[in-house]
């Protein structure tokens, strides 16, 4: 009975460790959204699933590209400076407001000319103009908790604009008929939530500074940091949403909804072993020397194995649970669903070289990775113009191949640079 008490208490502990929690968090988020997306597809059919994929892919796009890579620059630097959270959090809070109106902005002029020329709902364009602004705020309220270490906050901003889009939806599958723009405002609605989260938490933070402000120094590193950031995170987009987008111009919304409901279908593998590269992201950025090297591949092992455990059942499920899931019209999706799970398996892996490249200070090596992907990407995708689906999937997952092995060279000589780095802990943004 012993023995049993100490692996129950052992098992306990383990499931409150960052790791697990987060794991478990991506677990919910990943069968939410798999939920929501079920619903969408199968009330809205292939075109008005279309007409959903344009608009958030496109505000998606706005949202990044505004951004200017401050997000990751804000986890990066609120990890590694703690003795500055709170002035970080005060400055963080003014760039979030004046990223959120210049994207709203934007969003109106973009998203008014796709409903013009592809004829997407007026109500649902109009709903998709503040997505960007509401997720741009919400997302500094993330990452500044994930800077801090805080995965009980971090998590908790995660579940509710990642689960609560599935139980809003639910309830307007209550209605006669759901529309495009009901299913634009599920997702729309708890983004907006996550944002005001944000708001508290970053006010919250920034109390101590009294009027405290970076230096030039510290400022010059925030926006170096952020350049280099969107980068690779544009490239990142361009990779893994390039065939949606071309896909957008070439063929019918029905084709692309018949797509897009592909690629969901394998879009939680990449976020189940995503959750290992963020908590090791702040780990790893604290280090220095042999430990930084060792906790680096430690983290990739990690990624490996689980993915090695989730990737052969997905693989044999995929043929009945899309129909089953999606409904009878998306059994063509089936085989373009298969062929991006190749591609899937080593974006899941990049997931996590990414961040451990973020974590040795090279965050816009990304850049060359992703944007590597996403030509061989588009360049099939042209190529076939954009028939059969099958093809272009085939050509998505020769991208995330090419992206995984230029990213796993750059971190295997990142981490030989810091086996040789003498070990010393970083305490503020004076080192």
């Amino acid at each position: 009975m012993a023995v049993l008490r100490n692996q129950a208490a052992r098992f306990r502990q383990l499931l409150r460790e960052p790791t697990s929690t987060t794991f478990l968090t991506n677990l919910a988020i990943m069968g939410a959204a798999t939920l929501a997306g079920a619903l969408s597809a199968r009330e809205l059919g292939p075109a008005g699933r279309g007409e959903l994929t344009l608009m958030a892919l496109w505000s998606l796009l706005i949202h990044i590209a505004g951004s200017l890579g401050l997000h990751s620059s804000c986890s990066y630097h609120v990890a590694r400076w703690p003795d500055r959270r709170a002035v970080l959090a005060g400055w963080f809070r003014r760039i979030a407001a004046r990223q959120a109106i210049a994207m709203t902005a934007v969003s109106i002029g973009v998203l008014w000319w796709l409903h013009v020329h592809l004829r997407i709902g007026t109500l649902l364009t109009i709903e998709y103009t503040t997505w960007a602004a509401g997720a741009t705020i919400g997302l500094y309220g993330v990452t500044y908790a994930q800077g801090t270490r805080d995965f009980a906050r971090f998590n908790r901003a995660r579940l509710i604009s990642g689960a609560m889009p599935a139980a809003l939806m639910l309830l307007g599958t209550l209605a006669p008929r759901l529309t495009p723009a009901e299913a634009g405002a599920a997702y729309l609605l708890p983004t907006w939530c996550g944002a005001a989260l944000a708001v508290v938490w970053l006010r919250q933070g920034s109390r101590a500074a009294r009027g405290a402000r970076l230096s030039r120094r510290e400022l010059r590193s925030l926006w170096s940091y952020g350049r280099r950031s969107i980068a690779s995170l544009s490239s990142n987009l361009a990779n893994t949403s390039a065939d949606q987008y071309a896909l957008g111009f070439l063929v019918p919304a029905s084709s692309l909804g018949m797509y897009s409901a592909a690629a969901s279908a394998v879009t939680p593998m990449p976020a189940l072993i995503a959750s290992l590269g963020m908590v090791g992201l702040p780990e790893v950025t604290a280090m220095t020397g042999q430990a930084k090297a060792d906790s680096t591949w430690q983290t990739l092992r990690r990624a490996a194995f689980l993915l090695a455990v989730l990737a052969p059942p997905c693989a044999a499920v995929l043929p009945w649970a899309i129909p089953l899931v999606y409904g009878a019209r998306y059994a063509a999706a089936v085989v373009p669903a298969e062929l991006l799970l190749v591609g899937a398996c080593f974006a899941a892996l990049t997931t996590a070289v990414d961040a451990m490249l973020q974590a040795h200070g090279f965050p816009g090596f990304a850049c060359i990775t992703q944007g590597a992907g996403g030509v061989v990407t588009i360049a099939g995708t042209l190529l076939a113009g954009g028939q059969p689906l099958g093809f272009v999937a085939l050509a998505s997952s020769a991208g995330f191949i090419a992206t995984f092995a230029l990213a796993f060279t750059r971190l295997w000589l990142a981490t030989r640079l810091s086996r040789r780095e003498p070990v010393a802990a970083i305490a503020d943004s004076r080192i």
